[in-house]
């Protein structure tokens, strides 16, 4: 049984993932670091191990990393706090990862899988993006993913600690958790506005194009790195490998509403976004898929789950029933 720390278990991406985990290896393998409290963990996670605390608090991260064989680094500055102060997402993401490190090594971890981002690429990448494609962040978000990344490399080389990075493209699908404040996400978004609006409104012209893995495939292939035994040079990309404009997105999602719910939605498009890129990009899985991962996430399931989870919250008087 593998002794899991996850950091930020309870946001978006890291919800699926502590639950997937918590259902197919047992919640008594898993321990959540979060800064909830105990009134906002979810019913699912009642019996996972919680410590409170932050990525600056160095006891909490004692405390959280004590007698574990993994750490699944997922806590950092979304884009949006990132853009809006990037001092808090250099101290959270860069420095932040740094102190979980140094507390991962003093604990003796064994392994630490960190999850990057697909930006630390930068915005005009093109054509097949491979793990050897070079870095050129130019956001605050990016870029302190990318520090992150140097120092989970440092720590592989001079420090002893398996180290593995995952580089996320977009992950898409229902919240673990509604209370997770990334509703303005594209997907999210439009699968609200969906249930609540009827009809979907783009904030761009739909034209920008982006790779989207289904959440359950995220988690799956957490589940299957764990599994192996050699983590090679300790970098993958973690996508679907297909790439769809924000356009084809709201039509994939209007076409499950009008299959699971009977209701065509029409769908607006809003004004183009000058500096944005369009072009057409490979975000290539290949060294992933190498390994044994075979991708089997279902966009029609993720996304009626979504319209389920939304529904449910305007049934009960939840927060979501508003647009």
């Amino acid at each position: 049984m593998h002794n899991i720390l996850i950091t930020g278990g309870f946001g978006y991406v890291g919800g699926r993932i502590t639950r997937y985990l918590g259902e197919a290896q047992g919640a008594a393998a898993l321990r959540v670091l979060t800064r909830r409290g105990p009134d906002r963990i979810p019913g699912w996670a009642k019996a996972i191990e919680v410590v409170r605390g932050d990525l600056r608090d160095g006891a909490a991260l004692a405390t959280a990393v004590a007698g574990i064989h993994t750490v699944i680094h997922l806590a950092a500055s979304d884009e949006v706090v990132s853009g809006k102060d990037p001092d808090e997402a250099l101290e959270v993401t860069g420095r932040g990862t740094y102190r979980l490190l140094q507390a991962a090594r003093e604990a003796g971890v064994r392994r630490f899988l960190y999850f990057s981002t697909f930006h630390v690429y930068g915005p005009w990448v093109r054509g097949r993006i491979t793990e050897e494609t070079a870095t050129r962040p130019v956001h605050p978000y990016a870029i302190t993913h990318r520090l992150a990344e140097d120092y989970v490399n440092w720590f592989r080389h001079e420090q002893g600690i398996e180290t593995l990075i995952l580089r996320l493209s977009n992950a898409i699908g229902w919240p673990a958790d509604p209370l997770v404040d990334r509703w303005t996400l594209v997907f999210n978004d439009l699968c609200r506005q969906a249930v609540l609006g009827g009809h979907l409104r783009l904030r761009s012209d739909g034209s920008q194009v982006r790779d989207f893995i289904t959440l359950t495939d995220v988690a799956r292939a957490v589940e299957h790195c764990l599994d192996l035994s050699d983590w090679g040079d300790g970098l993958f990309n973690l996508g679907s490998g297909q790439s769809l404009t924000v356009l084809q997105l709201a039509e994939a999602i209007a076409a499950a509403y009008a299959e699971s719910r009977g209701k065509r939605l029409r769908i607006e498009r809003g004004p183009g976004r000058p500096g944005e890129s369009t072009s057409a990009f490979e975000f290539c899985i290949e060294k992933l898929l190498a390994t044994g991962f075979v991708l089997r996430g279902s966009f029609l399931e993720e996304t009626i789950g979504t319209f389920a989870l939304i529904e449910q919250e305007v049934s009960t008087g939840g927060r979501l029933g508003r647009l």
